[in-house]
């Protein structure tokens, strides 16, 4: 019976745990992995401890300290090559207007949106059913054309955009941008070099210009961001 109880209170956890990491952006989800990581370490440790199991993790511990050592020393020295010849990941490319704010992870192109303000404020987009997209993107054409402009980008991603028409954006629209803003939209740590910018830029317009699956309104906000900070 204490199995079952015991059973059962680990999958309520872990439902409750999944349900959590699903509604995180995706620039928080790392975070709070490493931080589950270290949460189960530490739990297994004491429950070790408790039911006197511990010894034998104490001499496996000594053993491995000198190899993670080693790993640390070398992870310090190869990281700045990795760098220098474009090893490093991006960041999720932010895009944020009145009403939406995109997460794109240009490793995988996979995109996710939540919903600022509205009816449907606090949501997720790919949460939204059918006839609620509609009606958003509906309120969006008649009272925030940027956020119709980003919503058409997003379902050209998702491949839902038989009933959009896109803006035309050009970078000579995109106005009032902060630097702040220029990094996010790059995937950058600010402050960056200018190569770093260059790379980004041509990554994020190879892989989002209208003409490869993406749209004018995203290439036009890289071409903004760029020339603001470079």
């Amino acid at each position: 019976m204490m199995y079952l109880i015991l059973t059962l209170f680990v999958g309520l956890c872990a439902l409750a745990w999944y349900q959590k990491l699903k509604k995180l952006e995706d620039t928080k989800k790392k975070p709070f992995l490493w931080k589950t990581g270290f949460t189960l370490i530490l739990l297994s440790v004491i429950f070790l401890t408790v039911t006197g199991r511990l010894h034998w993790i104490g001499a496996a511990i000594t053993a491995v300290i000198p190899i993670l050592a080693f790993l640390f020393r070398w992870s310090r020295r190869i990281f700045p090559l990795l760098k220098i010849f474009g090893g490093i990941k991006q960041k999720p490319s932010q895009f944020k207007t009145k009403t939406l704010q995109i997460s794109l992870n240009f490793s995988t192109m996979s995109m996710s949106g939540k919903v600022l303000e509205g009816k449907f404020a606090g949501k997720n987009l790919e949460d939204l059913n059918s006839s609620e997209f509609e009606e958003l993107t509906r309120d969006c054409k008649l009272n925030d054309k940027e956020s119709y402009a980003l919503l058409y980008a997003f379902s050209a991603i998702k491949g839902r955009n038989d009933n959009f028409q896109d803006q035309n954006y050009t970078k000579d629209k995109i106005t009032d941008m902060s630097e702040e803003e220029a990094y996010e939209i790059l995937g950058l740590e600010n402050p960056s070099s200018k190569s770093e910018i260059s790379k980004a830029h041509k990554r994020l317009i190879q892989k989002l210009h209208p003409d490869r699956g993406g749209s004018d309104y995203l290439a036009a906000k890289i071409n903004a961001a760029k020339d603001k900070i470079s």
